[in-house]
């Protein structure tokens, strides 16, 4: 896959799992070089030959995120990043729990703030659920209190509203990330 990035579209630069900082794509050099802008905070010389993971998101429906690694080589007086390209840009998955859609789980239920939802799919760190009963109240940034029901046990997590969207049925549909404190792991994978 070429690299297919829009001058000044977002992208995020990995520098360790915890470590991700925001930047924009400014220009494809020759020879596998590409110029990027300076993040908050910044990249210093210290990071200089330091391998990193770039990413960026396609959003065309069937893309998604995209991902290459690159070697920090040069920032110029400007405050630009030069990175050297080490691999073709492909398909990444950033996730360090991948989500299990619905109808590869064993039977489940989910009640949100003690209302029947239905789940889309699940994995160890959130899920993506359809509200059944329409709560308004729920809104970005509110904590939630979640109670699956597997075959074998059932299980409290609490967690925070990431995202809300309405489909086009006009069923309103949430992504909730989950405390890391939580025993769900072992009912889904």
């Amino acid at each position: 896959m070429h690299l297919n990035i829009r001058p000044e579209q977002k992208i995020y630069l990995i520098l360790n799992k915890k470590e991700i900082r925001i930047s924009r794509f400014q220009q494809q050099l020759p020879n596998e070089y590409i110029s990027v802008d300076q993040t908050k905070p910044a990249i210093t010389q210290e990071h200089l030959n330091e391998i990193i993971f770039v990413t960026y998101f396609i959003d065309d429906g069937k893309t998604g995120r995209i991902g290459f690694e690159a070697r920090i080589k040069a920032i110029t007086a400007e405050g630009r990043l030069i990175l050297y390209k080490l691999n073709d840009p492909a398909p990444c998955e950033l996730r360090r729990w991948p989500r299990i859609k619905k109808n590869l789980l064993p039977k489940v239920r989910v009640r949100c703030q003690k209302k029947e939802t239905q789940v889309v799919d699940i994995s160890s760190n959130g899920a993506h659920l359809i509200m059944y009963e329409a709560d308004h109240s729920v809104k970005i940034g509110t904590n939630v209190n979640l109670k699956f029901q597997f075959d074998e046990a059932e299980v409290c997590v609490e967690g925070k509203i990431l995202r809300r969207w309405d489909d086009e049925f006009h069923r309103k549909h949430v992504a909730v990330v989950f405390d890391e404190d939580n025993t769900i792991s072992k009912y889904i994978y």
